[in-house]
């Protein structure tokens, strides 16, 4: 291929790598730095360690890029969504940071918090994230909706004390149509949040992309969307462990394609019996954790959302995918949920793929 033009990121994943203290987050993304990596994202999740947390301690110790792919709004106030972000860009010293935005997984996130129309939700707080993030008053009564959710004072107003050091670029990770085409009119740029294989193969990721292009036409006839994939890895010298480490996050994305009203012939597409996506849907709603669901997930599920194996198995699929994305017009790839043991992916992935990808 090509050499990929775009940034090679990686997604650390806190509820998959549980195992991994918030200092030993911080030690991988010095060693993604040094391996040639370009931005660390961070996802966000009730139980884990706090994103925020973690994407401060290595913005203060690590030179390299950070985001939130993605934060959760109804996990976070919006007063402390935009302080955290200006703060945040004092420690990153001029290195851009990526605000990914979008719902919450359909799975965890009603476990724990009552979802509140979304994509109105979403929206404000983008805006409001944008408006105060460039300083001025203000007013929260400009958003009703959050100042329904989060108690806001309808007739107060808002105003950093202090001048944020670095750009931020906000980014939607919604995959409805209805939430694309928001995220593509009041925010900079697409995620595509782990959901990029599966949604080639059934045929929908250019409907998609035109869905949040249309909606930035609508804002802006010259707007254009920076553009970030996910693209979920899996890779160790122990297969069965390559395999089994991400049964825990398809449990739940993989709910997904019920939302979407995915098609008999698109899970045909998919090789995936619908009828064991309708199993996982009803043990979350009975109240499963993400354990005990994950002991429903098939291997053909797990190849659906992962290029998963040992080393060899994976590198030409994932140069592959990244031609596909880079054709499709994606700025950056993050290579995310990596694998069971984080080092060891790490290294793989700049041994084996980046060289190909950068040519």
């Amino acid at each position: 291929m090509a050499a990929f033009k775009g940034k090679l990121g990686l997604q650390f994943v806190i509820h998959l790598a549980n195992r991994y203290t918030a200092n030993q987050l911080v030690e991988l993304a010095g060693l993604a730095h040094r391996r040639g990596f370009e931005r660390i994202w961070v996802n966000d999740n009730a139980r884990y360690r706090s994103q925020v947390v973690v994407l401060a301690a290595i913005a203060a110790r690590v030179p390299i890029g950070i985001g939130t792919a993605i934060l959760v709004p109804y996990l976070h106030h919006p007063i402390e969504v935009v302080d955290s972000l200006a703060t945040l860009s004092e420690l990153t010293e001029g290195r851009e940071i990526g605000f990914g935005l979008a719902r919450g997984d359909l799975a965890q996130t009603p476990q724990n918090v009552e979802v509140h129309r979304p994509i109105s939700l979403v929206r404000e707080l983008a805006v409001f994230a944008s408006r105060a993030l460039a300083g001025g008053r203000v007013p929260y009564g400009d958003f009703p909706v959050l100042c329904e959710y989060y108690h806001l004072n309808p007739a107060g107003s808002f105003e950093l004390a202090f001048k944020p050091k670095s750009p931020v670029v906000i980014y939607s990770g919604g995959n409805g149509p209805q939430s694309l085409r928001m995220g593509g009119q009041v925010m900079d740029g697409l995620i595509s949040s782990g959901t990029f294989i599966p949604m080639l193969r059934a045929g929908r990721l250019r409907e998609m992309h035109e869905a949040a292009e249309a909606g930035a036409r609508s804002a802006d006839p010259n707007k254009t969307l920076r553009k970030m994939v996910e693209l979920n890895v899996s890779v160790s010298r122990d297969r069965d462990a390559a395999i089994e480490f991400p049964k825990r996050q398809v449990s739940h994305s993989i709910l997904q394609w019920e939302a979407l009203k995915f098609t008999p012939e698109e899970y045909a597409r998919l090789g995936v019996e619908r009828e064991k996506v309708l199993e996982l849907k009803e043990a979350f709603a009975r109240g499963a954790t993400i354990e005990e669901a994950a002991g429903l997930v098939t291997e053909e599920m797990v190849l659906n959302y992962y290029v998963a194996g040992r080393p060899a198995e994976v590198a030409d699929q994932i140069v592959d995918l990244a031609e596909q994305a880079q054709v499709m017009g994606y700025d950056e790839i993050a290579f995310a949920k990596l694998g069971p043991d984080y080092e060891e992916a790490i290294n793989m992935l700049a041994d084996s793929v980046m060289p190909r990808l950068k040519g």
